[in-house]
């Protein structure tokens, strides 16, 4: 899952909410995303958030896995083509 899940405490609006005399509701969490050089969020409940951390850190690991193999991959092309270039 591509995005940043963040923890947030909210005002809710109410006049006579005790949020309003700054205790705030929460903890909130959100996933923030880009998207078409747009910034989305999505409200996530309690019960999916580990669910959510797990995805998160599987597709950063799999965004570094590949640059990793994108980067060996140049090298190995450009080592190629100095070794065919004639002298």
């Amino acid at each position: 899952m591509a995005g940043s899940l963040v923890e947030q405490y909210v005002t809710c609006g109410k006049p006579r909410c005790r949020c309003t005399r700054g205790q705030k509701h929460g903890p909130l969490y959100y996933l923030y995303w880009k998207e078409q050089g747009r910034s989305r969020s999505l409200y996530v409940p309690r019960g999916r958030v580990s669910e959510l951390r797990r995805q998160i850190q599987n597709y950063r690991r799999f965004q570094t896995e590949l640059a990793g193999r994108l980067r060996r991959q140049l090298r190995d092309w450009q080592r190629r083509l100095k070794e065919e270039r004639p002298r």
